[in-house]
């Protein structure tokens, strides 16, 4: 549906708003929507992406000029840390241009405490990411071969080998992530259509919230709020998105040559 498709419909199944003078103006709608598809991909990860190398310069957080890596990222022979787009909310699959299988991961330090111990801190590694930006510490430099062991992956938006990759390469992900940029009204969501018809419960529950004695009804907002959640899922929090990638790693399959 296009983004105007999507104010309609939102203004007559929601929210009774079709006659005028309507309560809430397009434009206010389209934000509530964009508002929406991110909530639900934060939520249910529903743009998987393997192929899209960076964001464009689309990323839109504070301090942030030009693109920033999202499925490509240039690796530097003894840097361990990377910063990747603001735009992903999880690594799930990272690949060397020069191997031919996926890298264990995502690990957290406990983890690679009891696979390595003594990893951290061993032997020379760089200290920022690409897109500048702190460290997740001096990880060392991969031994026989050069490659790296595991990843990590916190926060989602930061991958760190472990160890680090001891020459000039190329990493190869698949990431989940929320959009690129904001749908207009002659333009699409980028999630899959399926999803649309939940977005404007997402949309609905913050038009109820407006301020206004004529726009604002609680009881409504909170319907469709929980109507939304029933279909996307709950905001995760720190723990929760913790153990989601423990999960995820303890059910991945078996190592396969990238892309297939």
């Amino acid at each position: 549906m296009l983004g105007k498709e999507l104010v309609a419909a939102l203004r007559e199944s929601r929210l009774d708003d079709l006659a005028p003078p309507q309560l809430w103006s397009d434009t206010e709608l389209l934000r509530m929507l964009n508002y929406a598809e991110v909530q639900a991909c934060r939520r249910a990860h529903l743009i998987i992406d393997g192929t899209t190398p960076n964001d464009q310069g689309t990323s839109g957080t504070g301090g942030t000029v030009g693109a920033k890596p999202l499925c490509v990222v240039p690796i530097i022979g003894g840097q361990s840390t990377y910063n990747l787009s603001p735009k992903v909310l999880q690594v799930r699959r990272v690949q060397l241009m020069s191997m031919t299988t996926p890298i264990d991961g995502p690990k957290d330090f406990q983890e690679i405490d009891e696979l390595m111990p003594g990893w951290f801190g061993t032997g020379a590694a760089g200290s920022g990411g690409t897109g500048g930006g702190g460290t997740a510490g001096t990880v060392g430099t991969a031994g026989s071969g050069g490659y790296p062991y595991f990843y990590m992956n916190t926060p989602g938006n930061v991958i760190t080998f472990v160890l680090a990759p001891s020459k000039t390469d190329t990493a190869l992900l698949v990431v989940s992530r929320i959009p690129l940029m904001p749908f207009t009204l002659n333009t699409s969501p980028e999630i899959d259509e399926q999803y649309h018809e939940g977005l404007m419960d997402w949309a609905a529950q913050l038009a109820f919230k407006k301020p206004d004695s004529d726009t604002i009804n609680l009881n409504l907002s909170k319907i469709y709020e929980d109507a939304f959640t029933a279909q996307f899922g709950q905001l995760p929090n720190a723990y929760t998105e913790k153990m989601t990638k423990m999960i995820s790693q303890q059910q991945r399959m078996r190592s396969r040559n990238f892309g297939s």
